[in-house]
Formats: C-alpha cells, structure tokens, sequence
C-alpha cells in the first residue's frame, strides 16, 4: 500500500471499518512506515479528545429557564390588545393629573396670606439655629429642671 492510500484509510481503520485483508494491509505498512505511524498516533490523539468533548455536561439549569422563558412569552401574547393600548394612555393621564395638581396647590398655596404671615413670625428662631449648635442651647438658656 502506498503512504497516500493509507493516510486516506486511517480513520477507517480506528474505527475497523475495513475489511479483514485491509486491516492487514494497513497494519503491514504502519509497521514499516513511520511517517503513517506517527500520523495514525496524532489521530488517536485527536479522536481522543473529540470523544471527550461529546461528553461535556449540560447546563442543569437549562430546562428550567427555557420553561420560563416559554411561559412568559405565552402570557404575553395571552394579554389582550386592549390592555396592552391603553396602559402607556393611562400612565399618561395620571403623569398629566399629577402635574396638574401640582399647579394648583402650587397656585392656591401662594393666595393663602394668612399663613405665609404666620410663617414670617417663625422664621427668626429658625435663622438664629444656623448660629447656635445644639450644645449651646442647652448649655445657655435651654433645659432647665
């Protein structure tokens, strides 16, 4: 057999694929050829770790998230149109009544004097705090029994 033949029939003959007066062949020539020995040892080697590979353990995880995955989708497409329309229009309105509220306690608040008259006698104690730290105060003129 010639080296070419033989490189051609190596994966044939590791799976013993061949027929018996092959096989023979194929041992005669690899016991005299080095170069074909050497190329039958680097394809074990690579078959190997091919078969290795086929056994690599699956995500345990995998069945699980697809399910889900599927389940999700199948709840959303069961949504009917018509909530899946007005729900961007009904957090629109909202947005708009909120700011609308907004607006007019913001507006009615500014009318009401008497309170903003109130107000005014409050802050000099509130602006004379910024002055004076806690300890102070109670050192000086606050707690006493």
């Amino acid at each position: 057999m010639k080296c070419n033949e033989v490189n051609s029939k190596l994966i044939f003959y590791l799976e013993k694929e061949l027929l018996k007066d092959e096989m023979l062949q194929m041992e005669n020539h690899l016991s005299k050829c080095s170069s074909c020995s050497d190329r039958l040892v680097l394809l074990q080697s690579a078959m190997g770790v091919i078969e290795k590979e086929k056994f690599l353990q699956p995500n345990p995880y995998f069945v699980s998230k697809t399910m889900n995955r599927f389940k999700e989708e199948q709840r959303k497409a069961n949504q009917p149109v018509f909530t899946r329309l007005l729900m961007p229009a009904f957090v629109s309105i909202l947005f708009v009544l909120a700011i609308g509220s907004g607006i007019f306690m913001g507006a009615n608040f500014a009318l009401d004097t008497e309170n903003i008259q109130q107000s005014n006698l409050i802050d000099p104690y509130f602006n004379e705090i910024d002055n004076e730290t806690i300890e102070l105060f109670f050192l000086n003129d606050g707690y006493h029994e």
